[in-house]
């Protein structure tokens, strides 16, 4: 090798830093699932190790400040999944990945990430059920948000048609599963504001942690929260809680639960009702009209007594000179009718149902405290019992967590998916290639320009003519090296002082030294 040729040369530790900033730059932060394997812990507290799948393996470090912050331990041969950035270790020249986090594989991993997120949204007062909105008892306009195919929306239509067929049920076609769904069902929410909704259904059938996991998406959670008509859930089959329904004001087991808590009066309670009220109009009316006829009656009796004929009866009584007599007869029987009005009025004080409700009010006094306790006993029975079995099948959940969780079937990569994703990244790799090699300095040269380089050591690159003079001023000279495109051309520079102009010769005549170049 020439020694002009070695003053471009690249050091190991240059190469190696080139590499690695490539690297991370190409590959960004990256998620990498394998398996642990020959994990160490330095005095430090830095950890490293390897992850493998069955072809390879890929060495990683952990740094201290990152692992003081996982709260998932390393264990040797677990599967898990790592996100970091690519490099290369200077030292040794070798690939590795930074970690930055670790969390477990799989389904483990989900349901990490929902527990932490439904604490979080639990302490911000999300899930408050003061929060929550009561539904309408006669809806006439349902929304149902769910996809447009399977067998949720079909027992959802179903139920509401046959319990509830007056309301109007508007469907809003999403995905429930996928990387698309989760906004989908978003901007869903969000279009509930637009119509003239009473209440809406947010349904899908069962599944994984993984497909339902579009309804444990945070903006969803919130969009839910904050929709002006009220939200039912009906989110997969009983067992199955997502953040949605935490969030929702109403939360059924399945969708056919959600269309029967929508439609809480079916047409059959409003025909019975019906019924019941047509009943009661008309034995109003008919007691009304047998009141009206009885009064009548008495009317048209009084009408009879008061009128003339009575009159002229009395008055002929009289002329007859039985004044007397009829004044002491009346006198007799008004007696005897306070008598018996007097008789009567105490009857009806014993027997009044004001009487009858006080006593059968105190008889039933003491049966309904005795039930109440013995219900208040009973209930706190129960809840001391299930107190004691909550905390059982907590014990045993712990008991059993660790064996069962070793069990779980590992999650594979998807071949085809990380084929694709390395080819794309390749095609990526080779076109930054070319536009580095645009915007390099041989294209430049090409173009008919030179570099300009000293032959001291080490080499710098020369871009302003002061810097010429500056370098060269204390040696008087200065060796450069003019770089073409095809080949170097070693020249010297040399700083010589001007000579002072002759007596009588004009200043701007003759010939002046300055720099000069030589080869």
């Amino acid at each position: 090798m020439s020694s002009s040729s070695g003053q471009t040369a690249l050091s190991v530790t240059q190469i190696n830093k080139q590499a690695g900033d490539l690297l991370s730059q190409v590959f960004g932060t990256v998620e990498v699932i394998g398996e642990v394997s020959e994990h160490k812990r330095a005095a430090s507290g830095h950890h490293y190790f390897a992850l493998k799948d069955d072809q390879s393996q890929l060495r990683c470090a952990f740094f201290r400040g990152n692992a003081m912050r996982c709260r998932y331990p390393l264990r040797e041969g677990e599967e898990v999944v790592v996100t970091g950035r690519l490099g290369i270790y200077a030292a040794r020249g070798a690939y590795q990945l930074i970690v930055q986090s670790v969390a477990p594989a799989g389904e483990g991993r989900l349901a990490a990430e929902f527990e932490r997120l439904k604490q979080r949204l639990l302490a911000e007062g999300l899930f408050d059920a003061e929060k929550k909105r009561a539904t309408p008892m006669l809806p006439r306009h349902i929304a149902v948000i769910s996809s447009d195919t399977g067998a949720a929306i079909h027992d959802v239509r179903v139920t509401l048609a046959r319990r509830f067929p007056l309301a109007r049920v508007s469907l809003f076609p999403v995905r429930v599963q996928g990387a698309e769904s989760a906004a989908e069902l978003r901007q869903a929410v969000s279009q509930l504001g637009d119509g003239d909704f009473d209440v809406a259904l947010v349904v899908r059938g069962g599944g994984s942690l993984s497909d339902l996991w579009s309804f444990n998406d945070e903006g969803l959670v919130r969009a839910v929260r904050d929709s002006p008509v009220p939200v039912i859930s009906g989110v997969g089959h009983e067992t199955d809680t997502t953040l949605c329904d935490l969030v929702a004001d109403r939360r059924a087991a399945t969708p056919t639960g959600a269309a029967e808590l929508a439609t809480p009066v079916t047409v059959a309670d409003l025909r019975r009702q019906v019924v019941e009220r047509a009943g009661r109009i008309a034995s109003s009316w008919l007691g009304r009209l047998q009141n009206e006829a009885q009064r009548g009656d008495w009317l048209a009796r009084r009408l009879e007594r008061a009128g003339p004929t009575e009159r002229l009866r009395l008055a002929h009584l009289q002329l007859a000179g039985l004044d007397a007599p009829l004044r002491r007869s009346l006198e007799r029987r008004i007696g005897t009718g306070r008598q018996r009005l007097q008789a009567i009025r105490g009857e009806l004080e014993r027997h009044h149902p004001r009487r009858r409700l006080q006593i059968l009010r105190a008889q039933l006094d003491e049966p309904r405290r005795m039930l109440w306790q013995l219900l208040r006993r009973t209930l706190d029975a129960e809840d001391e019992r299930h107190t004691r079995i909550s905390r059982r099948m907590l014990v045993v959940r712990e008991r059993l967590l660790p064996r069962w969780s070793g069990l779980l079937e590992p999650v594979r990569v998807d071949r085809e998916i990380m084929s694709r994703r390395l080819e794309n990244e390749r095609i990526r790799l080779a076109g930054l290639s070319r536009q580095l090699e645009a915007l390099g300095p041989a294209q430049v040269q090409r173009r008919g320009y030179a570099l300009v380089q000293t032959r001291d050591e080490p080499a710098a690159l020369i871009k302003r003519a002061g810097d010429v003079e500056a370098r060269g001023r204390a040696a008087g000279r200065l060796p450069l090296t003019l770089r073409f495109i095809d080949g170097e051309v070693p020249v010297v520079w040399h700083a010589e002082e001007a000579r002072e102009p002759k007596h009588g010769q004009p200043e701007d005549g003759g010939d002046q030294e300055g720099a000069r170049p030589s080869r």
